[in-house]
């Protein structure tokens, strides 16, 4: 697999939250958000397709959704509201930003559109729980042109290989 380091700075930021030194698992968790970005970019390198796989490309959606994620999770622990709504915002983005660039493979694409709903979901929840009305409506917009713009049922959201097949050029 390709995500080795990017495994052990999430699991040395994990045992720094453990002992409960926030500050060492948010660096941990910062520099696995580094890694991410760095792996995701092999996925647009025409000489890289070993790494194209649709497991690989599984992993790749993860690893960006918990890398994020973990980091907003550490700013919720500091209760900084501001910095846990830009690192939910980053992950969700960063996957429309993946769905929407032909440079990408169609199977990191399609992992990329079904875990959308994941992130739009844990993003309105947060705008609805801190009271974020006006962010809560610009992503249901978002969202909805998202959505329509490959035609998807809310079945279909979920399933890869009917998504493949609506990113097909």
């Amino acid at each position: 697999m390709f995500n080795h380091k990017w495994k052990r700075l999430t699991t040395e930021g994990n045992k720094a939250l453990k002992r409960r030194c926030n500050s060492d698992a948010r660096d941990f968790y910062s520099q696995a958000i580094t890694e991410s970005d760095r792996l995701l970019k092999l996925f647009r390198i025409p000489l890289c397709e070993k790494v194209k796989t649709v497991d690989n490309s599984l992993a790749m959606v993860s690893m960006v959704v918990v890398s994020h994620h973990n980091l907003a999770d550490i700013w919720a622990r500091y209760g900084v509201r501001v910095s846990q709504t830009y690192y939910l915002e980053m992950a969700h983005q960063k996957l429309v930003d993946i769905v929407r660039d032909g440079r990408f493979p169609t199977a990191l694409r399609s992992v990329a559109l079904s875990e959308l709903n994941r992130t739009y979901m844990a993003l309105l929840s947060h705008y609805k729980t801190n009271e974020l009305e006006h962010s809560a409506v610009l992503l249901a917009d978002q969202y909805s042109r998202i959505r329509g713009a490959f035609n998807l049922t809310s079945d279909a959201s979920d399933d890869v290989n009917v998504s493949s097949s609506i990113l097909v050029h």
